[in-house]
């Protein structure tokens, strides 16, 4: 006897009972959008804490920089001098030199009372303020420096003298001065660059005559120093 095996579908029954059970043994649902919310909440409160701690960091920072007293850089020296002469000591004391100046060939160079000069190679040029254009007197040069190695130009004004003075020794000059009433001061060296074949200086003394019977230089004596103090030369009244 042939047994008949095949497959025959679930009573409606069971079908219920089989869905009831199903249900009983599902999941919970999976609460994803809670922690993504609780993760947006975790962010926020992170960078809120990061911005209080750079806060709490800055502001002692901001507050010393506030209250940081003010600081001024100190006034650059300038390598220009007065034209007005500078008393100095000694005129044997070799650490004072005249300032020095280097210019250019032709560059104007102000003396004083509006007079002014200018240098070239081998001439000084000088002129009064009511002049345009400066006259010329050379050559001058260290290798024919003359009996006394100094020459100069004078302009007598009401306001006072203006003497322009060149130097012509083979030593170099490290100092240049003037003596007036009893008082040494330390003019200016003005010189072109490199190895010149001259210097130059430049005084305002007290008023003068250039027909004084006494001399032009009455009263006023220009001498020229080495690096060791030692006097090269001098020009005016030697009874200083």
């Amino acid at each position: 006897m042939k047994s008949d095996i095949t497959p025959q579908p679930p009573v409606p029954e069971l079908w219920q009972v089989l869905d009831d059970a199903t249900r009983e043994c599902a999941p919970t649902v999976f609460p994803g959008e809670r922690i993504v919310r609780r993760a947006r909440t975790m962010r926020r409160r992170r960078r809120l804490a990061t911005a209080v701690v750079a806060v709490a960091l800055l502001v002692p920072l901001a507050g010393s920089l506030a209250f940081q007293p003010h600081r001024t850089a100190p006034p650059a020296v300038s390598a220009a001098t007065s034209s007005a002469p500078r008393p100095f000591a000694s005129p044997e004391s070799a650490q004072d030199r005249s300032p020095v100046r280097v210019v250019r060939v032709g560059e104007r160079i102000e003396a004083g009372l509006g007079v002014w000069y200018e240098l070239k190679k081998r001439e000084f040029c000088t002129a009064s303020p009511e002049e345009a254009e400066a006259g010329c007197v050379g050559p001058v040069d260290v290798v024919q420096p003359g009996t006394v190695p100094m020459t100069a130009n004078q302009y007598f004004r009401k306001e006072g003298t203006v003497s322009i003075l060149v130097y012509t020794g083979k030593t170099p000059a490290a100092r240049i001065t003037v003596t007036e009433n009893g008082r040494t001061a330390e003019l200016p060296i003005v010189r072109l660059a490199g190895r010149p074949a001259y210097v130059s200086t430049y005084a305002v003394t007290a008023p003068t005559s250039g027909d004084d019977p006494r001399g032009m230089f009455h009263g006023v004596l220009f001498r020229v120093y080495d690096a060791h103090g030692k006097e090269l030369a001098k020009l005016g009244d030697h009874s200083l």
